[in-house]
């Protein structure tokens, strides 16, 4: 039988037999392989999945500088989130990423993985501007959108 991706929730399985299920994983830079459920952050509501490609070949073209890119983003992206109100009480994720690590995309930002488009369940991204501006210390750009979607970019170093 050949593998059929399924989305189950927010954890894609490549379903291989009808009695065994495979958990998607993903070959990191620095040769191990880690399930696309891990965090990219600890302790965080983020996980590869999220931010990596799901067809597998493009995976590949994940270097350990985009891999540090992502995790540098994802660390930002985590303490926005830890600054809104309620961050403590959640049993689950609320985030809902759409775009980030582009490998094809002819722009930088997406595909090495410094840009990232998300919503995060119970805020306007109006509210996620606002309190991104409290987060003296995170710097992280983030913009609107639409009304509920932001784009969050590592910012431009300043020399």
């Amino acid at each position: 039988m050949s593998p059929t991706k399924l989305h189950s929730g927010k954890i894609m399985i490549t379903e291989v037999d009808t009695d065994k299920t495979e958990v998607d994983s993903f070959l990191a830079p620095d040769g191990n392989t880690y399930l696309t459920i891990r965090s990219v952050v600890y302790d965080s509501w983020i996980i590869w999945q999220d931010a990596i490609p799901f067809e597998k070949d493009l995976r590949l073209m994940l270097t350990q500088e985009i891999y540090d890119n992502i995790v540098e983003l994802g660390t930002r992206v985590h303490k926005l989130h830890q600054s809104l109100p309620g961050y403590k009480a959640l049993t689950e994720s609320p985030f809902d990423f759409v775009l980030w690590f582009d490998p094809l995309d002819s722009d930088p930002d997406w595909n090495e993985g410094k840009k990232c488009r998300f919503m995060i369940k119970d805020f306007t991204a109006e509210e996620l501007v606002y309190f991104n501006t409290l987060k003296k210390a995170n710097k992280l750009e983030v913009k609107p959108m639409t009304s509920r979607l932001v784009e969050a970019k590592i910012p431009v170093k300043q020399l």
